[in-house]
């Protein structure tokens, strides 16, 4: 009798999960599930968020460092005061700009407009209407020497040859002193810059025309006007550089010395500076660059309000933006700058 008990004992039906049980470990399973799934999506938003604020803060200040190299150095011309500078038997430049932004009008070294429309100084038509444009002119860094200067038993025949083999025809040039110069186009034959010459002891610096805007597109990009040569056209030409793309804004503001004591008394907007001889007494600038991805996140909502210089920028919209400014020393003022107009 006691064998056939514990042989029924050994022989017992395993009792297996009730339905209760399944349905309560299927229910915690999804929590873990959908836990895990919530932390992945957190993270990967997370992530975009990060990679897109990256992208346009390297953006931004590269752009920024463009600028900002740029400015430093216009108004210099080697020397000379730009109102000496002759321009007379340079050629026409195929689609150059109007008014003072003309390429070769040396007069008007620095100035800003506010482009109301898609164009902007005769050759800027696509334009990013209410951000501003910058025009700067003056001359490269590394000039060109009749003989090496760092060798004095070099011989010096007045002839601009070095360093030899850089001199360009398809490059315009000012060749200046400290008294005066001349705008050459490189196809010319340079001038005599020996001694007892009007140009004696003068240098050829590469000449510079840039005006940075925003073009208006698909994606909004920081571009440039340049003075370059068209291989087309063979000749002298202003062309488009795109520099930086989601540049969606540009506004300056800029400081102003209006009694001449070398201080800055206040902060001008473009709209601010109206008469003739104004943009002499700008020593420095404002920069404000707004920057916008190109993908766009649903569930992301842009509450941010921006504020670049004289205007507040609010989009509400599903898009990253980044606001980045610098201010700018000018290391060349009081040099005939004025104000241009479109």
């Amino acid at each position: 009798m006691k064998h056939d008990r514990r042989h029924r004992a050994a022989h017992k039906p395993t009792k297996g999960f009730s339905l209760m049980e399944l349905m309560v470990a299927m229910v915690l399973g999804f929590i873990i599930i959908g836990g895990a799934i919530s932390v992945y999506l957190a993270s990967k938003r997370s992530l975009t968020e990060v990679e897109q604020v990256a992208t346009l803060s390297e953006n931004g200040r590269f752009a920024l460092q463009l600028l900002g190299y740029s400015v430093r150095h216009i108004g210099f011309y080697g020397g000379a005061n730009p109102r000496d500078i002759r321009s007379d038997g340079m050629g026409a430049v195929a689609e150059d700009c109007t008014g003072d932004a003309a390429a070769y009008d040396t007069d008007h070294s620095f100035f800003a407009i506010r482009a109301t429309s898609a164009v902007v100084a005769g050759c800027i038509t696509d334009a990013m209407p209410e951000t501003d444009v910058l025009v700067l002119k003056g001359v490269g860094a590394r000039p060109l020497y009749d003989a090496n200067p760092e060798d004095p038993t070099a011989p010096r025949d007045g002839v601009i040859s070095f360093p030899a083999g850089e001199w360009s025809a398809q490059q315009a040039y000012v060749i200046a002193n400290s008294e005066s110069g001349m705008l050459l186009d490189g196809a010319d034959t340079p001038p005599d810059v020996g001694e007892g010459s009007e140009l004696a002891l003068a240098l050829a610096w590469p000449y510079r025309l840039q005006i940075y805007y925003i073009r208006n597109g698909a994606t909004p990009t920081l571009s440039r006007k340049i003075l370059a040569w068209d291989v087309d056209t063979e000749s002298m030409a202003i062309q488009t550089e795109d520099l930086v793309q989601g540049v969606e804004n540009m506004r300056f503001r800029f400081g102003y010395d209006s009694n001449d004591d070398g201080e800055v008394d206040t902060l001008a907007n473009v709209t601010d500076i109206t008469f003739a001889d104004a943009w002499n007494q700008v020593t420095s600038l404002q920069v404000f660059l707004l920057l916008v991805s190109d993908v766009s996140d649903p569930s992301y909502t842009n509450e941010k309000t921006y504020q670049l210089g004289d205007i507040s920028i609010d989009e509400g919209d599903s898009v990253r933006r980044i606001l980045l400014h610098s201010d700018v020393k000018l290391r060349n003022r009081r040099l005939a700058w004025r104000r241009g107009g479109q």
